[in-house]
């Protein structure tokens, strides 16, 4: 049976809920990337192989659903 990647990509800009949720993912086997602002989460979200985005709304620089917006244009199945 082939494995499935699990990549996740966690935007927070809360340091601590970001370790949280990095941590217990982990914990559970998956593969993690993190983001701590608008900017890099965006970057990230659009070069990085993640499987999913875990986005915060409420980030410096770029806002969540500014984020969201650009990765439904130019990432659709993400």
């Amino acid at each position: 049976m082939p494995t499935m990647t699990r990549t996740i990509l966690v935007i927070e800009d809360d340091a601590a809920i970001r370790q949280g949720v990095v941590d217990a993912l982990g914990f559970e086997g998956y593969h993690t990337f993190e983001a701590a602002d608008g900017e890099a989460g965006l970057r990230d979200a659009l070069q990085l192989d993640a499987d999913l985005v875990l986005l915060d709304l409420a980030l410096p620089k770029l806002d969540g659903l500014s984020i969201l917006k650009e990765v439904r244009r130019t990432r659709p199945t993400l």
